[in-house]
């Protein structure tokens, strides 16, 4: 059954309630950012402010992650909220009262934002639990970054006791703030990551002579590009709205990146290190086919040689259809049609361990609107001026809180087995 009008309206009333004490705890984190493995001090923080609330904290046995569970008031089903808590290696040039106070760390990809939205979600169904059954569990996943944090949350067995039926989780973009988009399907592309060793047919292995090669095949490999990668904020306005209006473009990208950056190592001088992203796994085999054909131009005139040696590939991010789907009523009951977007392709710059989950679980991510380009913040990720209009963090709470109390209110899996079972037999 759906959820109930007054509890949603109770989500709206305590999400906006939470909204200032939300913007005080997230400009603590973002004041004091902490990098992939080293994220104590917030791991502690955050612990803190949900302690206050009564809910059940669980650590992960590896690394500083953590789990929140708010228990209903009887056991039923358990549905699953997975936020990032950890900051990038970027210096902050924003001038606020809050910018980063440790140099070269920076909250630059709205984890902070992520982080307080979590703990909204758990105050308000902390406050609401006496209204549903059942779980909910909120992971606060340290080392996204390094795209670490999620196998270890995995690995440590914090999904199993309870097992959710459903995971969701949230992203801040450069969509306009208090937007909220959906998609079935690619989310976000994984990628392949090789290297490429060169090996010198007449001259021994010249290091001077791989490294002009090397950085030659780099360039061609770049310009294979079938989307250019945004350099400013009004082209990165323009990605997103191409892929509200799902440009062809965006619909079958490939995107290529190839550098020598890790040459100042020794063992890797004269070799480059190439990924490969695309929008399904068909354009992926081709662009590798591809790769090699123009690496082959490169070299073989020159009589180098090369070898692909693969290093790893990070999964996509495949939103379960039938989840998302189920997911729109409660989501359109709190959030306004205007501000409610289907994406039309799935996005080519970014990757996310949220994709690890997966594979265990059904889940699905959404996309949560911070830019608000007339104060100038473009909420563009992974830079300098990262900067988000705080608003959409109520909005990010009262989404999720619907989302997770929408699983829970449906028939455990027993209760529809027998309802099945039922319709069979009056047949």
């Amino acid at each position: 059954m759906p959820i109930e009008p007054v509890l949603l309206t109770k989500i709206k009333q305590l999400s906006q309630q939470l909204q200032p004490e939300l913007v005080c705890l997230r400009r603590g984190l973002h004041q004091q950012p902490e990098l992939s493995g080293q994220e104590e001090q917030t791991a502690n923080t955050l612990i803190n402010a949900l302690q206050v609330c009564g809910v059940q904290v669980e650590r992960c046995l590896s690394g500083f992650g953590f789990a929140a569970l708010v228990h209903g008031r009887e056991p039923g089903r358990v549905a699953a909220l997975r936020v990032d808590i950890d900051a990038l290696p970027i210096q902050e040039t924003n001038q606020h009262a809050f910018v980063s106070q440790r140099p070269g760390v920076m909250h630059a990809c709205g984890h902070d934002l992520h982080s307080a939205i979590g703990v909204g979600v758990a105050k308000v169904l902390a406050s609401l639990r006496d209204q549903f059954e059942g779980t909910v569990l909120i992971i606060f996943q340290a080392e996204e970054e390094e795209i670490t944090g999620a196998l270890k949350i995995i690995r440590s067995g914090l999904l199993d006791h309870p097992k959710p039926e459903a995971l969701f989780g949230l992203h801040v973009c450069p969509l306009p703030a208090g937007k909220l988009g959906y998609r079935e399907g690619l989310f976000l592309s994984g990628f392949e990551h090789y290297l490429v060793k060169l090996r010198d047919q007449q001259k021994g292995d010249d290091l001077a002579r791989l490294e002009l090669v090397a950085e030659s095949c780099c360039q061609a490999i770049n310009a294979l590009n079938t989307l250019d990668l945004p350099q400013d904020e009004q082209e990165e306005a323009a990605t997103w709205q191409g892929m509200l209006d799902g440009r062809p473009e965006l619909q079958d990208f490939v995107v290529y990146a190839a550098s020598t950056a890790e040459e100042d190592e020794p063992e890797y001088r004269g070799q480059l290190g190439l990924g490969i992203k695309a929008s399904s796994r068909a354009l992926r085999r081709a662009a590798k086919k591809t790769v090699k054909e123009t690496l082959d131009e490169v070299c073989h005139p020159l009589q180098v040689n090369f070898v692909m040696r693969e290093m790893g590939s990070m999964p996509d991010v495949i939103n379960d259809r039938q989840l998302v789907r189920q997911s729109l009523p409660a989501l359109r009951a709190v959030i306004s049609e205007e501000d409610f977007l289907e994406i039309k392709a799935g996005y080519p710059f970014n990757c996310e361990d949220f994709a690890f989950y997966l594979k265990h679980l059904p889940g699905a991510m959404f996309w949560l609107g911070a830019a608000n380009p007339e104060r100038g913040m473009h909420a563009r990720l992974h830079t300098s001026n990262f900067d988000v209009d705080e608003g959409c963090i109520a909005v990010g709470v009262r989404a999720m809180s619907a989302v997770l109390l929408d699983v829970l209110s449906k028939p455990s899996k027993k209760v529809q087995a027998g309802i099945q079972a039922l319709c069979y037999s009056a047949k």
